[in-house]
């Protein structure tokens, strides 16, 4: 090299690379996590405790036939019922609002 030549400016130091320990230090801890992994383990211990608190037989009894089965598959069985049930009934009832406000909007286009 010569005198005449510049010389090469050494390279930035990156302040953003030095923080970077320290962010993840503030990331690693996140209770948002925990407190979701918490909801999820209280609830698991819910359906243990709920399943061998009813797990007495039950009889069930139909028009020509009655079944003995286990208290908790009759509450899982009344569950899911409801719930079907209940789309079932929203939907019914969003498909009429819809189909009366179409009649209504085409009463008002023939006047």
């Amino acid at each position: 090299m010569s005198e005449n030549e510049p010389t090469p400016a050494p390279a930035p130091v990156d302040k953003a690379a030095e923080k970077v320990p320290e962010i993840e230090t503030e990331e690693a801890w996140q209770p948002q996590l925990w407190s979701k992994l918490i909801l999820l383990l209280v609830l698991v211990g819910y359906g243990i405790a709920l399943v061998i608190a009813n797990s007495d037989k039950v009889k069930i009894s139909f028009l020509f036939v009655s079944v003995k089965v286990s208290l908790i598959w009759m509450i899982l069985l009344c569950l899911v019922l409801g719930l079907v049930s209940g789309v079932l009934i929203s939907q019914m009832h969003r498909h009429r609002k819809l189909e009366q406000a179409r009649l209504e909007l085409q009463a008002e286009r023939n006047k």
